[in-house]
């Protein structure tokens, strides 16, 4: 077995098993029916019912299969998944978060899909970003299939730019952004009744720690890993740029000291509040900002009036965008494998792709999705349709799972620092105390699993 599950499994022994097993892949009938066990994560208000209003016409196509949900929450997913792959025992769908995907490749829990990857059109019909997910990097092997993507982009409020006279050309460089932050905090702004803060972003209490910092250090032109994904990157001049940059906003007082107490969820509320004039975010938000509040959304706050969106601003090497997301794997011993794969297939199509991407608010993998109406005639949604084409993907390897872990606290560390210790923050403190640490750590994590 891999070094690099020794200790996630052995922990997990001591789990008990009696949280186990929502439909485990066997040949159930009802009805005729061959029930195909299907393991989700909330991914939208109601993850089952909108799932299965997806799958109606799927169920209507295909009488002899029934697709049986089961929510897991995030919390406990990845507990769960580790249980199966010991066990055994596991549903015939897994969705796994793409940053996950090649770690549970590597416990050899998925079926390989390579050889039916030319149903769906080939590796051409998915986002290249997306694709990057599809199996471990250098191995040709397909073991799980982009379902959705969830990648970033920047949200400002129409009212303050009109207010000072600006427009979303003000946010196209680097330059221009930083420029445009301090024309917002110069002006002091109070709209209805709040303090307008130039800028919103997440520090160290969030879920998405390394995913907030790794455009900054794309458009630097920094790394995670280099070549071969043997050896980390980030101890270098490019990445600590990326990182000083976007930290020296913070230090400039652009962004308050509570907001890097806050977790995504936290800015993107006070934000749709009034709080902030800009924040960096996904998809989801859009729809939020366009359903009523009846139905779980924001569209009846200040800001869903008054608010549009554009690209990251480009930064010295270029336009990115994080694209992260979730895929659809087959448990390696599932029964069910076909019937598995046509749920797939038309989760995949493009029809289930726009469906879907309307009631989570995440954006399609599937490239023709987003030639729909619904992406081409919202100018806003057009905006990701048009981001995307910049996005970037971590490495997917079976050890990415633990080298997030030491990137977190490292960045977490550099957040509170920055908190505590505004005017002694240097981009040596990044590149010393910061990128060098989080290297040797993830390089003792490379070594380990040699």
């Amino acid at each position: 077995m891999n070094k690099i599950f020794s200790s996630i499994l052995i922990s997990v022994i001591l789990v008990s098993f009696s949280i186990l097993i929502s439909g485990c892949g066997a040949k159930e009938q009802k009805s005729g029916q061959t029930v195909v066990t299907m393991w989700v994560m909330p991914n939208s208000l109601e993850p089952i019912n909108d799932l299965s209003d997806v799958l109606e016409d799927f169920h209507k196509e295909n009488p002899d299969i029934k697709v049986q949900i089961t929510s897991l929450d995030w919390g406990s997913a990845w507990q769960r998944i580790t249980i199966a792959t010991m066990s055994g025992e596991g549903p015939d769908i897994l969705q796994l978060g793409t940053t996950w995907v090649g770690a549970v490749t590597g416990m050899g829990a998925l079926a390989d899909l390579t050889s039916k990857v030319s149903e769906l059109g080939g590796s051409s019909y998915f986002l290249p970003s997306s694709w990057k997910y599809s199996g471990i990097d250098g191995s040709n092997a397909v073991t799980s299939i982009p379902w959705f993507v969830d990648a970033r982009a920047m949200y400002y409020r129409t009212d303050v730019f009109n207010r000072l006279g600006l427009t979303k050309n003000d946010l196209a460089t680097w330059e221009s952004f930083q420029n445009t932050l301090d024309k917002i905090n110069k002006a002091n702004l109070t709209i209805d009744g709040k303090k307008v803060y130039p800028l919103g972003i997440t520090g160290k209490n969030d879920w998405n720690v390394v995913h907030n910092l790794a455009p900054w250090i794309w458009m630097a032109g920094g790394d995670f890993l280099k070549e071969g994904n043997k050896e980390c990157a980030l101890y270098s001049n490019e990445a600590a740029s990326g990182l000083s940059y976007l930290v020296n906003l913070v230090i400039k007082g652009y962004v308050p000291a509570s907001c890097l107490e806050q977790n995504t969820s936290q800015v993107e509320n006070a934000f749709n509040n009034g709080e902030y004039a800009i924040i960096f975010t996904g998809s989801n938000e859009l729809r939020a900002l366009t359903t009523p509040e009846e139905q779980g959304g924001a569209a009846n706050t200040y800001v869903a009036k008054r608010f549009d969106i554009v690209p990251y601003p480009e930064g010295p090497k270029g336009k990115v965008t994080f694209v992260g997301g979730s895929n659809l794997s087959v448990f390696k011993n599932s029964k069910n494998k076909d019937e598995a794969w046509e749920v797939i297939k038309y989760l995949v199509g493009k029809k289930a792709q726009v469906e879907y991407s309307k009631r989570s608010g995440f954006l399609p993998s599937a490239m023709e999705a987003f030639d729909d109406p619904y992406f081409t005639q919202d100018v806003r949604r057009s905006v990701y349709r048009e981001a995307v084409k910049y996005g970037r993907a971590y490495p997917c390897i079976p050890e990415w799972a633990q080298i997030e872990q030491p990137l977190n606290r490292r960045f977490g560390i550099m957040w509170e620092y920055v908190l505590n210790n505004k005017d002694k923050f240097t981009t040596d403190v990044i590149y010393d105390d910061v990128l060098k640490k989080a290297a040797i750590e993830v390089d003792k994590v490379l070594l380990m699993n040699r």
